[in-house]
């Protein structure tokens, strides 16, 4: 049973929505039964270390994560975080789209759901494009990469496509600043958040092995890879968090004493 801490005021005053902590199998049947129904547009995020950051010093950020539907857990650190604040954790899920991307695609192709994916680098985009069709022949998938984000023809292709999944991955914020500005014309069933997602599978960053993440370490393993670019966000910019961990924990043992 999810603790309901995650769904509470003080919850929402840190992480700027309710948490839901999902395995990715988990994710799909909730998504499914959403599309089943009719809905359209629905943003789903996730929240790791950065994305909690940038929730309280990027207004679009916060603005983004308050328009939520749906938001799981994607880094281990934001697992441990809220563990830290006294939240049950013990059976909470998390997964990231940088370690079940082809799991995430298996799925989509088994129920038959249309795809597109908005962002990377061209050069990931042709390579994910024929590995992709090779491994996943009967999946509805598109691809565009993320240097076109003001091109009109780009809403018109995405909207004639029509996906149940629209994965946007520019990376934080310029991801969300694009879903904040477009969602409300954009004809799909789902919005989320893929950040660098494609360009690690296409080989051109370097992709934590399996062992790595599932220790917690996929951070480190993409900080040695990329020191120059991501020594900020993993080394400083956790930090920031800790007056605000500390204000939940206390929010949240007033609130289970009163």
């Amino acid at each position: 049973m999810t603790d309901p801490a995650l769904r509470s005021d003080a919850m929402r005053a840190f992480a700027g929505c309710d948490i839901q902590p999902r395995s990715l199998q988990g994710l799909f049947e909730q998504l499914t039964a959403q599309l089943a129904s009719g809905g359209r547009g629905n943003i789903v995020g996730h929240h790791n270390l950065h994305s909690l950051y940038l929730v309280h010093s990027n207004a679009t950020v916060a603005g983004f994560y308050r328009e939520c539907c749906e938001c799981y857990i994607d880094g281990m650190g934001a697992l441990w975080l809220l563990r830290a604040a006294g939240i049950d954790m013990q059976n909470a899920h998390r997964f990231s789209l940088m370690d079940c991307l082809p799991e995430f695609l298996t799925l989509a192709e088994q129920r038959g759901l249309r795809v597109f994916y908005f962002g990377g680098s061209a050069t990931g985009v042709e390579r994910a494009r024929s590995w992709i069709n090779d491994d996943w022949p009967n999946l509805a998938m598109a691809l565009h990469h993320g240097y076109d984000a003001d091109n009109p023809a780009l809403l018109a292709h995405i909207n004639t496509f029509a996906p149940d999944m629209l994965l946007v991955g520019m990376g934080m914020p310029r991801q969300e600043l694009w879903i904040m500005q477009h969602h409300s014309v954009l004809n799909a069933g789902v919005i989320l958040q893929a950040g660098g997602t494609l360009d690690y599978y296409s080989g051109l960053q370097a992709r934590p092995p399996t062992a790595w993440s599932t220790m917690g370490l996929g951070w480190l393993y993409r900080l040695i890879h990329d020191p120059r670019r991501l020594w900020r966000r993993y080394l400083l910019t956790p930090w920031s968090l800790l007056p605000r961990l500390l204000r939940l924990r206390w929010a949240l043992a007033k609130q289970q004493s009163g």
